[in-house]
């Protein structure tokens, strides 16, 4: 699949980009925001230590050469292959771009080749991972502010944030309005973007159709993955507000994410969310907290008992969906695509969803919040 690029006039500086070195020369400040941008897309097989590279803080000039541009350039066509790395490359089915037809194979043979589109916001993310050192009181930290994004500018804001999900870099980057901006951040981090009380945009649709959807596909496995660890912890968080914040942005997040899929008739985009509560219903965890603050108001805590059922309201909704697919006959123009989405719920069937209505009803009635028997480790599928 192809990428397209492009930077305006006012983010390059000539540099002879016409004479024919045999090795391309940009300057110190410039190979550091090109080491980044390969650190980023190579993820967890870069050999460069992410943590090194966010505490350089290095002093950026406001344009770059055009020798630099064109070696940028070639690093983000680099961004579909990572995609690949992270779950593309395993066989599977989805409906087609018309949602009407079930295609099998592996992510490159289901879909036709589409464009990765990157603009100069990528590279004002960028320049601004590389100017700043996060090894410095967040307060010092310049803010990173709202831009236009693509869907390759979004990618790599999703490949930063998961590349400093493991360092005290996350909540500051995850903090800034530029991030915040991202659908497809929300989608893999609403938990730490939640934490600074934001909110995902409006519309989720540009992630489900064209190459949205396709980025959403290679991802699905990671998505799922993602959203499971965010379950478990949610029996041991004991401040009510805490919960309440964390549930609503996994609300609002998938709730608008499914919303898109059912516009554009690609309802099994949303399949990371069964596969992200089916763990937890094979082995009977519910995500109840276990000690609230007990200080707390009732009222506050039954709020954040109701929040922390965000995931299982997503497979409530699917399961409206596949009461609707049992519905479509033989003869009926989406009997195909039916007839994958009901085989993607039926790990979950009847019992699943009875289990997933009773944990809700639970949490809705704010049962007591003393501590559980800890569930033993090797009974819970890893995140």
């Amino acid at each position: 699949m192809s990428d397209e690029y492009e930077l305006s006039d006012d983010d390059l500086d000539a540099d002879g980009a016409g004479e024919e070195d045999e090795l391309p020369r940009v300057a110190a400040s410039e190979h550091d925001i090109l080491v980044m941008a390969r650190t980023l897309i190579q993820g967890p097989a870069a050999q460069d230590d992410v943590w090194s590279l966010l505490c350089a803080g290095r002093v950026v000039p406001p344009k770059i050469g055009t020798t630099c541009a064109r070696l940028l350039e070639d690093t983000l066509r680099q961004a579909w292959l990572a995609l690949w790395q992270r779950g593309g490359t395993k066989p599977g089915a989805s409906l087609d771009k018309t949602g009407t037809a079930a295609v099998r194979g592996r992510l490159w043979e289901r879909h036709a080749a589409v464009g990765l589109e990157f603009s100069s916001s990528t590279l004002k993310l960028l320049r601004w991972l590389v100017a700043q050192s996060f090894a410095s009181p967040p307060s010092t930290i310049g803010e990173l502010t709202v831009s236009p994004l693509a869907l390759g500018d979004e990618v790599m804001i999703y490949l930063a944030l998961d590349a400093a999900r493991m360092t005290p870099a996350a909540r500051v980057v995850a903090s800034q309005p530029f991030v915040h901006a991202s659908a497809l951040a929300w989608l893999g981090f609403a938990p730490l973007l939640g934490q600074n009380k934001g909110q995902p945009p409006a519309t989720f649709a540009a992630l489900a159709t064209g190459a949205g959807a396709i980025v959403v596909e290679a991802l699905s496995e990671e998505l799922a993955k993602r959203w499971h660890g965010s379950e478990l912890p949610k029996r041991q968080i004991e401040d009510p507000h805490e919960l309440i914040a964390l549930g609503a942005a996994q609300d609002a997040t998938l709730s608008r994410f499914m919303d898109a899929c059912d516009r554009a008739k690609r309802r099994d985009l949303a399949r990371f969310i069964l596969d992200a509560a089916l763990p937890s219903i094979t082995r009977n965890v519910p995500p109840a907290p276990a000690s609230l603050d007990p200080k707390s108001p009732l009222s506050t805590r039954a709020a954040a008992r109701t929040a922390a059922g965000s995931l299982l309201r997503a497979v409530t909704r699917w399961y409206e969906w596949d009461q609707e697919h049992r519905g479509i006959r033989y003869i009926d123009d989406d009997y195909a695509s039916a007839q994958l989405l009901l085989q993607q719920f039926e790990r979950i069937g009847a019992p699943g969803v009875a289990r997933v209505t009773g944990w809700l009803a639970d949490l809705a009635a704010l049962a007591p919040t003393a501590p559980t028997a800890p569930v033993p480790s090797d009974t819970i599928a890893g995140p």
